[in-house]
């Protein structure tokens, strides 16, 4: 798809892109993402987006307010 999407997360902005050449379907629990210039791959897990295989608490949270923001966007 390729379209920006900017967020602010405690006092910063952040740009997002999604990867996937087609808007989230309704029920989506994965989602590829470019953000701070990397590929990732956020995760909803009970309510909670994640980024997949990472442990760090500071970029999950990064992570819950992204998956939020596309949530809200797409309504997904």
């Amino acid at each position: 798809m390729g379209q920006a999407l900017r967020i602010t997360f405690e006092q910063q902005d952040y740009t997002i892109k999604l990867l996937s050449p087609t808007p989230p379907d309704l029920g989506a629990t994965e989602l590829e993402v470019e953000v701070l210039e990397e590929n990732r791959t956020l995760v909803l897990n009970d309510k909670v987006w994640k980024f997949k295989e990472n442990e760090d608490a500071g970029l999950n949270r990064l992570a819950d307010a992204i998956g939020k923001s596309i949530r809200l966007r797409y309504r997904i």
